[in-house]
């Protein structure tokens, strides 16, 4: 990380559907006064506001919401911006808030816009640069590629369906919320409560150039990131690229061994041969015929399924 210069031009997009707005809390106040604002609740009027901020000169977007925001942000800026992204400030105010709390945050409301602006004025924001994931889904027309930062699928999807299902209605957020709703995809596959969680779904994965491997896969994971949040972080191996991704095959063998080495942070030398593969790429196209979850929301794959990558990178400022 890096400091950037205090010349900024600041934009905000606040997400009035938020968690955290919709309790009525968050308000921006005199803070936001004078500053482009805009708290789109359509993803047209998303775009119209960055085509605005573009037009004015904007080169700092603080966004106010979730991973969900986030990426909707990350989505629409290529239309706007082109091949000169502004650099992104987090104001944390969603469910999960993974990305904030690997990129950092100023947090969210008046106060933490305050030390945004006071540390672009000083000069003092720290800038970390990284790739985004971009999801394309081919054979579907007129269709925008995704831009975020975590894609799942498989026992993933479960989890959020889960979360969705379960812990959002008794108000359960942030790493409690993830952490059960793993836990109970895990616990209902290590003890067979459920199997076609455990004989996962059919697909097709070719990272890069290399041949593509089809069969039941129980999970896949893919990111830009060089963390994750709760200590995990199921990655390993070599490649070319910035796309870090994860293959299970099902149904998974020695699950709990394997989900032990993840929050070590260390692979075991039997994980590859008992259908636990991870390497980097530049490409990783994938056919499925099952939702995939990025950034926390549910998405079905085109008919030709999908390609990720990472063609761009954004900055993530934080004071």
């Amino acid at each position: 990380m890096s400091g950037a210069g205090s010349a900024r031009r600041i934009g905000i997009i606040s997400n009035p559907l938020s968690r955290l707005l919709r309790k009525g809390r968050g308000g921006l106040g005199a803070q936001a006064a004078g500053l482009p604002l805009a708290a789109p609740t359509t993803t047209a009027e998303l775009r119209t506001a960055l085509a605005d901020f573009a037009a004015r000169g904007v080169d700092l977007v603080a966004v106010q919401g979730g991973d969900g925001t986030l990426r909707e942000v990350l989505t629409a800026l290529p239309a706007a911006f082109g091949d000169h992204p502004p650099d992104i400030a987090l104001l944390a105010a969603g469910k999960t808030n993974l990305a904030a709390r690997v990129l950092g945050s100023a947090g969210p409301g008046e106060a933490a816009l305050a030390r945004l602006l006071q540390a672009a004025q000083r000069g003092t924001l720290r800038r970390r640069l990284l790739p985004v994931l971009e999801v394309a889904r081919p054979g579907l027309h007129d269709t925008t590629p995704l831009n975020g930062l975590l894609f799942g699928a498989g026992a993933f999807t479960e989890a959020k369906l889960l979360a969705d299902r379960a812990l959002h209605r008794r108000d359960i957020h942030n790493r409690l919320m993830v952490l059960l709703a793993l836990a109970g995809v895990a616990l209902r596959s290590l003890w067979g409560r459920d199997a076609s969680l455990r004989t996962g779904a059919p697909m097709e994965l070719a990272p890069d150039d290399l041949v593509p491997r089809e069969g039941q896969r129980f999970l896949v994971l893919a990111t830009p990131l060089d963390q994750l949040m709760l200590g995990l972080w199921p990655f390993w191996g070599e490649g070319p690229g910035p796309v870090r991704w994860l293959d299970v095959e099902a149904p998974p063998q020695r699950l709990a061994a394997a989900l032990w080495a993840s929050v070590q942070g260390r692979p075991r030398s039997w994980m590859p041969a008992a259908g636990y593969r991870s390497g980097n790429a530049s490409r990783l196209a994938i056919r499925l015929g099952v939702p995939f979850v990025l950034d926390g929301e549910v998405f079905e794959p085109g008919p030709e399924g999908l390609v990720l990558s990472a063609p761009r990178r954004v900055a993530f400022m934080t004071p």
